[in-house]
């Protein structure tokens, strides 16, 4: 839907058509909100997007799970297989020789540290 002009409204006035003109700056409003509504979810998507990409360049595989990594501490480990199907980083549990993962209840080996 094309929104109405600045000028198309001004000729409406010049010509005394005020209810056109009227209806015109309503469309003009609505067609505002509807882009103020659509870049608010563009920035949020930007912003995750953002964050899931710098996430990522933090991650390290160990073969059987994820660490993120940040300056010199390393934190995790995290599900190889939640991370991979879903993209959500989701704590291993320490389950005596292996790690578990309460979310989709993979055993990854310790030994792959």
């Amino acid at each position: 839907m094309a929104l109405p002009s600045y000028k198309d409204i001004v000729e409406l006035l010049k010509k005394g058509a005020t209810v056109e003109a009227q209806e015109q700056i309503m469309a003009l409003r609505e067609g505002a909100i509807a882009l103020q509504e659509e870049n608010f979810g563009l920035r949020e998507k930007v912003k995750s997007l953002e964050e899931a990409l710098r996430t990522k360049g933090q991650l390290t595989f160990d073969g059987a799970s994820y660490w993120l990594m940040e300056g010199n501490s390393k934190e995790g480990p995290f599900c190889q297989h939640c991370y991979d199907m879903s993209g959500k980083l989701v704590r291993l549990q320490d389950w005596g020789d292996s790690w578990m993962c309460f979310a989709c209840k993979n055993l990854p080996d310790k030994k792959a540290r």
